[in-house]
């Protein structure tokens, strides 16, 4: 589970495991949109705090934060494995490594390098 502990103007503190971890964030109306070890997690803001736990987006291939493309690493009809990196995207000055969470074939590619994608933007299609 993820919990958050604090926001900073830029990063987030979160405690995973028991461990603390800080990363960026972005403020997408009341919508928190973080990643976190290749992971797309979103929070809504306006639930009671007792309840705010971030919720990942299952095995999505979206941009967890507005960023700029700067690598596709793959083209349609590629096979991938859970795990292999498809895209590299620039958000707050860090690359976000977007990986496949599941085996299959790369049917589409929603983008294109150099391109600057909002929250949610469906990268690839597997």
């Amino acid at each position: 589970m993820i919990e958050i502990i604090a926001t900073y103007p830029d990063e987030i503190q979160l405690r995973v495991d028991g461990r603390l971890h800080v990363v960026p964030y972005v403020m997408q109306g009341s919508t928190v949109h973080f990643a976190f070890d290749g992971e797309t997690y979103v929070i809504d803001t306006n639930e009671s705090a007792a309840r705010v736990k971030a919720r990942h987006h299952d095995h999505s291939t979206s941009a967890p934060m507005p960023g700029v493309v700067l690598k596709i690493l793959v083209k349609v009809g590629d096979v991938v494995q859970n795990g292999t990196p498809l895209v590299i995207l620039e958000a707050m000055k860090m690359e976000h490594t977007i990986v496949a969470h599941s085996d299959g074939v790369v049917r589409a590619v929603n983008c294109r390098e150099g391109e600057m994608v909002q929250p949610g933007v469906d990268l690839v299609t597997i």
